[in-house]
């Protein structure tokens, strides 16, 4: 029979023989236990079950030894683990459990999936009676598809088990012995509760692993459920995940206990793959399935919203009815592919990544001890030829081998990382479930919805040729290249160095200098998705204060928030406060170099100028007060990849006034970047320049730009994702290809000396 249960909070007992109807937010689930149906109850417990034996016992922690004996039949050392309760000494006899663990796995993974702290918490506050759970490590042999002679049921049977039951309290009824096991392990409880049915009381799959044809007829699980004699004297469990790759088997079993009448559970929950997420969540049910014969004088109380009710034949259990999951945080267990910065690789296959996450071998793959111990825990085996370091060493082994690669948990990362894409997708960028190393888990390093994504962009300038291409070819062919990307951020910026002037390129008067743009390719702009203009650049002023007034004016009737320029320098100077996601990020711009006509006065519009007056007044106190600085700066245009030693010397003093970013907007070559150490205390990320986005330069240094797009997380900057671009056609810039990217991170980061 079938049931779909929620994930029950607090502890649910199942009652035999009997089906209850739970009220969902108007649906009827219906649950079926032994007998007709398994019904979980809340257990209230008024006075402890075992007061009288544990009267002189204050203990509230129970242990887990591991122990070893040499098996003469597999020739073997075999090691197990025995969880003993608080106060172990005191009773004379406990019931027994026996636990197996999945393929891949070992004597250790019921404990890593929290069982111990479980068992403690229930047996001190009574929700469980005190047992011993005993956790073999099956080695070779429970792998094997062995099932005379050297097989696992034998040395379990005739060395395992009466080895244990001799060392430790246990109490060897029937009654007081279940069995139970996850994937391959959930077989090897089938195989042997359904052999052996005098011998457990109860028996549990967990995601247990069933094929037709895994082992001969006389004992294979999904052969006894039709034939096995005594089956109806078991107490039986099975559960599984929606998404479980297991999920056909457990479904035959389910329909052949069915068909054979034989009493059972049968849970699907809606949420869960074939993993240790999954499990984890579940270890307390199992726990209470397992141990609700033992709960010899609990007091039940059935809670008034539940209604029981006897199965009869007229009324029919539903067959695939899904669970409603547990109410869960928006947030992950999410692991990305990384590189040092500095490397060279920006993408990795899916099929690499598939292979890690299967248990495959993969080259130039580095992986530390906190990774290892978080995808262990995850239910992800690594493959033993795969370099494994501590922590502290990693970053310094990527960074002098550039072709190594790792996976990294999203809040672990550092400035000095940098995430590679998948197939040209960023990790993040994937639909969720559909990206192999993410995982729903209440204990998440990655929240969405505490992550803001800024991403900056160099000069714009709609102008010259750059406006006679728009119009010929158009707004979206000019976005086309860029949308996709841009659209992901949260912000994206440009520093916009010309301002809309009707009837551009004619003018009324003499223009103070060349440069305009049409008012219509204002909706470039508006069609990207603009958020942030910069003001800085050299060129808003030339057709005069009154079209950059207008312009301003355009920005603000679009949401277009504007940094670096306004009305006079007071307004230009004030910082630009993004609040997004509890980030609170402050951003500053100004021009460095002129010309005069550009830069705002007292009473008249333009750019910032930048002052040292004004940086150690206004910057430490925006450090204090929000979580990330950006300065942002029109500097001295140089024909030149790398900044001149004035321009270094300028960006690290902004740095140690206690900016966390440091971006060069007034480049038409892209420029190299770097980490540098402030005197603040903390390592800024430096990006002497990004080179052009809309602009008419088409020679190679030129037409070759980044846009730097910021992961800021939880008040800190964690990563930098590097776009790099070319522009098409004077008026298109669009992406990389893989090989043109190559070849120009090569020249950036090894011939020009990044870093």
């Amino acid at each position: 029979m079938h049931k779909s249960i929620r994930k029950p909070s607090p502890p649910h007992l199942p009652l035999p023989t009997k089906q209850i109807l739970l009220p969902n937010r108007g649906l009827t689930q219906t649950i079926t236990v032994f007998g007709a149906v398994l019904l979980i109850l809340i257990v209230l417990l008024t006075t402890s079950t075992f007061v009288q034996s544990q009267s002189t016992c204050n203990g509230d922690i129970g242990s887990i030894e591991r122990s070893m004996y040499r098996s003469e039949i597999a020739q073997t050392n075999i090691y197990y683990s025995v969880y003993t309760p608080p106060c172990y000494d005191i009773t004379r006899q406990y019931p027994a459990l026996y636990l197996f663990h999945g393929s891949n796995e070992d004597d250790g993974q019921w404990g890593r999936l929290g069982i111990q702290n479980i068992l403690d918490e229930g047996i001190s506050n009574g929700t469980l009676p005190p047992m011993i759970v005993v956790m073999p490590f099956g080695e070779w042999i429970a792998n094997k598809n062995q099932f005379e002679s050297i097989s696992w049921e034998n040395v379990f049977l005739k060395e395992l088990m009466p080895l244990v039951e001799g060392q430790y309290r246990v109490d060897a009824r029937r009654e007081a012995r279940a069995i139970g096991g996850i994937s391959r392990g959930g077989f090897w409880a089938f195989e042997l509760a359904f052999r052996h049915p005098d011998l457990f009381g109860s028996v549990g799959g967990h995601s247990a692993y069933f094929a037709e044809g895994n082992a001969p007829p006389d004992f294979d699980p999904l052969k006894l459920a039709q034939n096995a004699p005594n089956l109806d004297t078991l107490r039986i469990w099975l559960d599984r995940g929606k998404d479980d790759y297991a999920k056909p088997g457990l479904d035959l079993m389910n329909e052949r206990l069915t068909d054979r009448g034989i009493s059972h559970a049968y849970t699907i929950y809606a949420e869960g793959q074939h993993n240790n997420d999954y499990w984890r969540q579940h270890v307390s049910e199992y726990l209470y399935f397992y141990a609700t014969p033992w709960q010899s004088s609990h007091q039940l109380l059935l809670p008034t919203p539940f209604a029981l009710v006897t199965n009869t034949p007229n009324v029919p259990l539903p067959q695939s009815t899904q669970a409603e999951s547990t109410t869960v945080d928006e947030g992950w267990m999410l692991f990305v592919p990384t590189v040092a910065f500095s490397s060279l690789q920006t993408s990795i296959t899916a099929e690499a990544l598939t292979a890690v996450r299967t248990g495959q071998p993969v080259p130039k793959l580095l992986l530390d001890i906190t990774t290892v111990n978080d995808l262990h825990l995850l239910g992800i085996s690594i493959d033993p030829a795969i370099q494994i370091v501590p922590d502290d060493a990693l970053l310094n082994m990527l960074w002098r081998d550039g072709s190594l690669f790792t996976l990294l948990g999203f809040d672990r990362l550092t400035p000095r990382y940098r995430v590679l894409k998948i197939n040209d997708v960023h990790p993040l960028d994937f639909e969720p479930g559909v990206y192999p190393f993410q995982f729903r888990s209440s204990t998440a390093n990655y929240y969405p919805d505490h992550l803001t994504r800024l991403a900056m962009s160099g000069v714009t300038a709609m102008t010259r040729l750059t406006r006679k291409a728009l119009d010929e070819k158009g707004i979206d062919w000019a976005a086309s290249g860029i949308k996709s990307y841009v659209d992901r951020a949260d912000y994206f910026h440009t520093s916009n160095e010309v301002s809309f002037s009707p009837g551009c390129p004619q003018f009324d008067v003499q223009p103070l200098g060349q440069f305009c743009s049409k008012e219509e390719h204002f909706d470039l702009l508006s069609f990207l998705g603009l958020d942030i203009v910069e003001l800085t650049g050299n060129h808003n002023n030339d057709f005069g204060t009154d079209n950059y007034l207008k312009t301003l004016e355009w920005y603000r009737e679009h949401g277009v928030r504007t940094v670096g320029g306004g009305e006079n320098t007071e307004i230009a100077r004030q910082p630009l406060i993004l609040e997004n996601h509890g980030n609170r990020i402050a951003m500053v711009a100004c021009n460095w170099v002129g010309p005069y006509y550009a830069l705002a006065g007292d009473d008249s519009p333009g750019a910032a100028s930048c002052n040292w007056d004004w940086f150690r007044a206004a910057l430490p106190t925006l450090a204090a007060e929000n979580d990330l600085l950006i300065v942002s700066v029109q500097y001295l245009e140089i024909e030149d990849y790398r900044p001149s030693a004035q321009q270094i010397s300028d960006f690290q003093g902004l740095a140690d006034l206690g900016a966390d970013i440091v971006i060069g907007t007034q480049a038409h070559k892209p420029q190299i970047m770097s980490f540098y150490n402030s005197r603040a205390g903390t390592e800024s990320f430096i990006h002497y320049g990004l080179g052009n986005l809309f602009f008419d330069q088409p020679f190679w240094g030129n037409s070759r730009f980044f846009m730097d797009e910021f992961f800021i997380y939880e008040g800190r900057l964690l990563t930098v994702d590097l776009f790099t671009g070319i522009i098409d056609d004077l008026a298109r810039p669009r992406p990389m290809t893989a090989d043109e990217q190559l070849n120009f991170l090569a020249f950036l980061f090894h011939s020009q000396g990044a870093f």
